[in-house]
């Protein structure tokens, strides 16, 4: 049986702004707390160390202890005092670098279950993940530092940002500074998270993203999950061709894309559990859902398949 550090940077902060900060602590206590519902089920575990801020209330169990940021009390305070005898599940953005700070608080502490700083390197910027995806020949929306070389509509979006954050139709040529470019594709916007082993995938489900466009910012606001399974076998062909390229994948990893001319693109890649976890209990089997808790506990991804049941609307 295992300990499991359990640490979402949003719901960790020690300075939260509940009303300034209210949707990013929503989705991410949404994730701890499907994280926290699916673990404690199952039989590979002993103990759930999660660290979490004083003021936001979650799941309870006799299987998981709490620490407490507060004020006074930051999540870096208590990983240097805790003696870490448990591997690790860090959810961290890619804003500001954060999961790469993380990363490197933990790494030498306790065995961090998640990609390797190379591949949190290149997949913390859209801008490297784009260069990166080029270099290997693989299919991805390319990113420029600049304006775009045509005079195709162009999308302007954080080089490092989390999800949807300030992405906007572009009317000027004037780029902030660490923002990157992309064409703007009309083609079907779309998610799929996958297990990761040293070079092998097993696609969990397809997801078709709900995207809202309001005064040219373009945010993603939830996903049909299991809407794109009619495209599965793509799907697979795709996460299989990028987790042989990019071996220091590790466990769950989200993976952003969109159709252009009958073939999917990468738009990102997420090296962490995303929202779209949350929504799985709605349109996939138990079983589905236990092969990655199963892998997190035991480092086997298991044989059996996905089992998809419906699609359904979860909204972030």
């Amino acid at each position: 049986m295992k300990n499991l550090l359990l640490l979402e940077y949003f719901t960790s902060k020690s300075n939260l702004d509940l009303r300034k900060d209210q949707e990013l602590i929503k989705e991410g206590l949404n994730i701890v707390n499907s994280i926290i519902k699916h673990f404690v089920k199952s039989k590979y575990i002993k103990k759930i160390n999660l660290v979490i801020n004083k003021r936001i209330k979650t799941i309870k169990s006799k299987k998981i202890n709490h620490f407490f940021t507060n004020d006074n009390t930051t999540y870096i305070d208590i990983l240097n005092k805790f003696n870490l005898k448990s591997d690790a599940i860090i959810i961290a953005p890619e804003i500001d670098k954060k999961s790469l700070e993380l990363h490197s608080v933990l790494k030498d502490r306790c065995e961090v279950l998640g990609s390797s700083r190379s591949c949190l390197e290149i997949f913390s910027s859209k801008f490297k993940t784009s260069k990166f995806f080029q270099k290997y020949k693989l299919p991805v929306v390319k990113s420029y530092k600049n304006n775009l070389p045509t005079k195709n509509k162009s999308i302007s979006k954080p080089d490092f940002g989390a999800g949807s954050t300030d992405i906007k139709i572009l009317k000027n040529n004037i780029i902030k500074a660490n923002y990157i470019t992309q064409q703007f594709h009309n083609g079907i916007k779309g998610s799929f998270l996958m297990l990761c082993d040293n070079g092998k995938s097993k696609v969990i489900c397809c997801n078709k993203q709900i995207v809202a466009v309001h005064n040219e910012h373009i945010k993603q606001i939830g996903c049909i999950i299991g809407g794109l399974e009619n495209y599965r076998k793509e799907i697979e062909a795709l996460g299989n061709k990028i987790c042989r390229k990019f071996k220091g994948l590790y466990g769950l990893v989200g993976v952003d894309i969109v159709r252009e001319e009958k073939k999917w693109l990468v738009l990102e890649i997420n090296s962490r559990f995303t929202s779209a976890y949350c929504g799985l209990e709605g349109s996939y089997s138990n079983s589905t859902i236990s092969l990655i808790t199963d892998f997190y506990l035991t480092g086997r991804i298991k044989a059996s398949q996905t089992k998809f049941i419906k699609s359904s609307k979860y909204l972030f």
